[in-house]
């Protein structure tokens, strides 16, 4: 081999490994470029992933503060309504007792009295009966009934009321708001709000309202040396009305109570107004309404001072009327206490198994 031959050789070895060797550069550049690219896919990726998580979870923290505010602010109102309720429960079992000494007082008072040969309840002071039918008296009646949230119309007295029992012993099928709602079926609140206290002549626009109905005054339960006599007055039709469903339930006040003793309902159309009583104020010549005092409205076991009593058997017997708990609507906190003079057809019937009586 010449000299020409071999540097000839020798150059085309070194073009070859010097091709070879850019090759190799050039893929590892290639293979970098890629592994390079694939890791600013995955930060790329993480990236989108963390900021989505970072926002998820500023949404949610958001989320969380507005909630926390929110029970910061029930937590607050809470606490502002306990210390009422708190303070209207220092007072509560002392207001309690003494109107209960004041009713059992005055009842032994008049059976004391009555007892008395010539004696009639009938001669303790009362105000003359006003014709509340006639217009302008009738209008005055509205307009005071509407002022606490009843409505007086041509036919009937609406109050709203709140339900309050589903089983247990009645002594009232209605009060006051504020009254025995521990014996009671109903409260009946008109426009008050829970925190708001009863005004002090919520029971007379009411009784008013129902003798702007053309309802005259009766008599309430009476104790005479011959026995008791029972409550006397006109009829009346009361009703229970509310929503259930998306439909208007209309029913007798005497099919949700049960008289345990003859295991039947309380008899229809037995209920009377007697108008209350009014009674000495403080100052000279002063009547107080006295079922303003004494919150009682509807009573199923006869009291002196009630607005509306009844004559069925076994009103003078504090055991016999309970909660016909299976008639008395689950989930239902509103109703409203219907008053008429003329009877109706209610929308919902019952019928009378024995039995069907205080949640059984």
């Amino acid at each position: 081999m010449t000299d020409r031959d071999a540097t000839e050789s020798t150059s085309s070895f070194l073009s070859a490994w010097l091709a070879g060797g850019l090759l190799v550069v050039v893929g590892l550049q290639v293979f970098a470029a890629w592994q390079t690219r694939s890791v600013i896919d995955r930060m790329e990726s993480t990236a989108v992933r963390l900021d989505h998580r970072m926002e998820t979870t500023a949404a949610r923290l958001e989320k969380a503060a507005i909630q926390t505010e929110q029970v910061a602010r029930q937590v607050q109102a809470l606490q502002t309504r306990v210390q009422r309720i708190q303070v209207v429960a220092d007072d509560w079992e002392f207001l309690v007792d003494e109107v209960q000494k004041v009713a059992r007082l005055q009842r032994e008072l008049i059976k004391s009295l009555e007892d008395r040969e010539g004696f009639d309840v009938g001669a303790l002071p009362q105000p003359v009966d006003l014709d509340w039918t006639q217009p302008a008296l009738h209008d005055a009646a509205r307009v005071g009934a509407a002022s606490i949230g009843i409505e007086l119309t041509d036919t009937e007295v609406r109050v709203p009321a709140r339900l309050l029992l589903k089983q247990g012993i009645l002594e009232y099928f209605a009060v006051l708001k504020g009254g025995k709602e521990h014996e009671a079926l109903v409260s009946l609140v008109g426009n008050l709000g829970p925190d708001d206290r009863r005004p002090k002549d919520f029971g007379i626009k009411l009784n008013n309202a129902i003798q702007a109905l053309g309802v005259k005054r009766g008599r309430g339960i009476r104790f005479t040396p011959n026995g008791t006599r029972p409550a006397v007055g006109q009829t009346l039709y009361l009703f229970l009305e509310w929503e259930e469903a998306g439909e208007q339930v209309i029913v007798r006040a005497e099919d949700l109570v049960w008289d345990r003793m003859r295991d039947v309902q309380m008899p229809h159309d037995s209920w009377v107004f007697v108008g209350s009583s009014f009674v000495p104020g403080d100052e000279e010549g002063e009547l107080l309404f006295a079922a303003d005092l004494t919150a009682e409205a509807v009573a199923t076991y006869s009291a002196l001072n009630t607005i509306i009593d009844t004559t069925a058997p076994g009103a003078q017997d504090d055991t016999v009327f309970i909660v016909a708990g299976p008639r008395v609507p689950e989930g239902v906190d509103k109703v409203t206490f219907i008053i008429r003079t003329i009877d109706r057809e209610p929308t919902r019937t019952f019928a009378t198994p024995t039995g069907e009586r205080d949640g059984e």
